[in-house]
């Protein structure tokens, strides 16, 4: 692994620091002084998982993969319709099995622009994910705010099942808790199983407002976007972090275990559990998870941006 480290700091004192060779990481992100983000002790070198701090990027698929045809689940494998392989999906996707390289970077005192292109092996490419789908990552810099745009382009010639997500660990103030709110522009929660963490097909209806509370386990899955921002209120830390995004994000993720100082707030395209049903026909169809058509390009885009807040 490749731990070589882009760090942008702008004549503002706002600086950010990314981990191409960890999956694009956004590793850090300082505003003012303070760092947003939250990464465990000698991060990223001692990462060993896609999960644990700063910003996974989430592709082709977002949560874990199951193979439902057995008696028990049984995580990662799926087949696809109209042949008789099995492929293996890791949790969140391929970004960790594959590798960034820099394509493009613009630097001035005021804005810096970086991108950067996924190169999937060919392992990958027979093992996991058998479709030549394009990644290229971009960051821009500005006072406050980072924003990413990732752009997806399938270059074969059949259609792509392609989801994406970011799962940005937020720091808080304390692992209390203490008044800490996340807000949501949502209208339903989404009910899982407790061992695949895969929708059961039953929600409620959900306020689209989270008062965390101390010692509870929070792993929370939200549908029913009636608006484009999501925003992590943290008083004692006298600011507020929020995370705009555009419409080709359908699934809004809460997950904070007790305990802990992060909370994530996570933009997803639809596509949770998604893998684990294209052996089935018509998945082409684009219900279950977003599809590309050969030649055909998305991008999908959010803004991390930090407002000061007076307690």
């Amino acid at each position: 692994m490749d731990m070589a480290i882009d760090k942008y700091q702008l004549d503002s004192g706002n600086s950010c620091a990314i981990a191409p060779g960890w999956g694009c990481n956004l590793f850090s992100w300082i505003v003012d002084g303070v760092e947003m983000m939250s990464v465990p002790e000698g991060y990223p070198e001692a990462a060993t998982k896609i999960t644990g701090g700063g910003n996974p990027i989430l592709f082709p698929a977002v949560g874990r993969t199951w193979d439902l045809s057995g008696d028990q689940p049984v995580q990662g494998v799926y087949r696809i319709n109209g042949s008789d392989k099995t492929y293996f999906m890791p949790s969140h996707g391929i970004i960790y099995l594959s590798s960034f390289h820099k394509v493009d970077e613009q630097v001035s005192a005021d804005r810096v622009s970086v991108s950067y292109d996924l190169t999937v092996p060919d392992k990958v490419r027979e093992e996991n994910y058998p479709f030549d789908v394009n990644l290229t990552q971009r960051f821009t810099i500005t006072p406050g705010k980072v924003e990413l745009e990732g752009v997806v382009t399938n270059n074969g010639d059949t259609p792509a099942p392609v989801a994406f997500g970011y799962h940005p660990y937020f720091r808080i103030s304390s692992p209390q808790r203490e008044g800490v709110q996340v807000r949501l522009p949502i209208s339903t929660y989404l009910h899982t199983t407790k061992d695949t963490v895969l929708p059961t097909g039953e929600s409620e209806p959900a306020e689209g407002v989270i008062d965390l509370q101390p010692d509870i386990y929070y792993d929370h899955v939200f549908a029913g976007r009636i608006g484009n921002r999501m925003s992590l209120i943290d008083p004692k830390a006298s600011h507020a972090i929020h995370v705009d995004f555009d419409d080709t994000f359908e699934l809004f993720l809460v997950y904070t275990p007790n305990g802990t100082s992060f909370v994530c707030i996570e933009p997803w395209t639809r596509g949770l559990g998604a893998f684990g049903y294209l052996n089935q026909p018509g998945w082409e169809n684009g219900e279950l998870i977003p599809v590309l058509k050969p030649g055909e390009t998305a991008s999908h885009r959010a803004v991390f941006s930090v407002e000061k807040k007076e307690i």
